[in-house]
């Protein structure tokens, strides 16, 4: 028992004495409370703000502030006080700093005044974070740089500074435009320089009618023998971004009958064939979800209803709300009965095997109720 009490004993004291030497906190304290002290210490203000529901911001507190180097760096410099930003004290705090928090956790680095010196957003270990911190100090801050790239300074070695504490602080919107513009200054063929594509390499496969997405199709050969990409991960995500543009598509036919729009989504899709006969994991099923969306577009009941039957029998069966909606619009418009019957088994099938989400098997099962209304059956 006495051992079982010594135990314990030495635990509790090492408990104690790390959590002493950590980072001292002002816990939810009232904000101007913070600010008092900050100024009659004569210190700046380091910030935590955190959610109860953020699993970094905990490993924050449990892992990084406790450590005796973290505490002593930081108490020794400023007036440390952390918030829960989405209740209490920490409501007016997110508020009033709620452009400089945009992920969890955010760090601030303040004036005693309550001015924005310094943000680091996320969780890293004890001395990353100290030299995140020191980079602000130092006057490296996104604040800083901004001012300098708008007076146009546009070297290489300011770009990578600007663009690595952009990133640092979760700036993407900011970080995009710079690293978009800044790729612009260069021919296309300039993605194939590996900085020019560590920099903006993941937003030009963003976007499918622009001349560098088209680049990158044509030219992942190359991109993949320099080793700029994993071949895998860029196919799988030309592939993503090809569908939601194919989507895109059918999604706007169903809202208009502009002629004018019409012309302009037939010009779309004339651009991303050529692209998606291109050999690239997924393209194949994107191609046969637009020639399906064309032939909507042309009003072609009889080809649309060609195509969607041999699509079919090739195992295009995974876009079941497409094509839900597409023999829906078949049971509307088709006159011809053989075709009619056909487009209810299909129907039939398809329910049998897709998503059992109940939107999904209503989508079939209307279908299959409009054929036979049009068929003159009970069913």
């Amino acid at each position: 028992m006495k051992k079982v009490y010594i135990i314990v004993s030495i635990l509790f004291f090492s408990l104690m004495t790390f959590a002493q030497s950590g980072t001292q906190f002002m816990d939810n304290r009232p904000w101007q409370e913070v600010l008092q002290r900050a100024q009659r210490e004569n210190k700046l203000i380091f910030v935590d703000c955190y959610t109860s529901w953020c699993g970094p911001c905990k490993q924050l507190s449990t892992q990084v502030f406790p450590q005796e180097k973290m505490g002593e760096y930081l108490n020794s410099r400023f007036v440390n006080a952390k918030y829960d930003v989405e209740k209490g004290e920490g409501l007016t705090v997110g508020k009033q700093y709620d452009k400089e928090i945009k992920v969890f956790p955010t760090m601030l680095i303040l004036t005693a005044q309550g001015e924005i010196i310094h943000k680091v957003s996320g969780c890293r270990p004890v001395d990353e974070l100290i030299a995140a911190i020191e980079e602000g100090l130092q006057g490296n801050t996104i604040y800083n740089l901004k001012k300098e790239y708008d007076k146009g300074n546009r070297e290489w070695s300011f770009i990578q500074k600007y663009l690595n504490l952009l990133e640092t602080a979760v700036e993407r919107k900011e970080y995009e435009k710079v690293a978009r513009e800044y790729a612009s200054r260069f021919p296309v063929d300039s993605l194939l320089n590996q900085d020019i594509w560590n920099i903006v390499g993941k937003f030009v496969i963003q976007t499918p009618f622009s001349p560098e997405f088209r680049f990158v199709i044509e030219h992942i050969d190359d991109l993949d023998s320099k080793g700029l990409v994993n071949r895998y991960q860029l196919e799988s995500k030309l592939s993503e971004e090809m569908g939601f543009a194919v989507n895109s598509i059918y999604l706007v036919s169903n809202k208009t009958h502009s002629e004018d729009t019409l012309v302009m989504l037939q010009e779309k899709i004339d651009y991303l064939r050529t692209l998606l006969k291109k050999p690239v994991k997924g393209f194949p099923t994107s191609l046969a979800e637009l020639s399906l969306s064309e032939s909507k577009i042309k009003q072609d009941v009889n080809q649309l209803y060609e195509r969607l039957c041999v699509l079919v029998e090739c195992g295009f069966t995974d876009r079941d709300i497409l094509l839900a909606n597409m023999l829906k619009y078949l049971a509307q418009n088709l006159n011809n009965k053989a075709h009619l019957k056909r487009c209810i088994d299909i129907a039939e099938y398809l329910k049998d095997i897709s998503s059992k989400t109940s939107w999904v098997q209503e989508g079939f099962d209307e279908a299959i109720a409009l054929a036979n209304q049009k068929l003159g059956s009970k069913k």
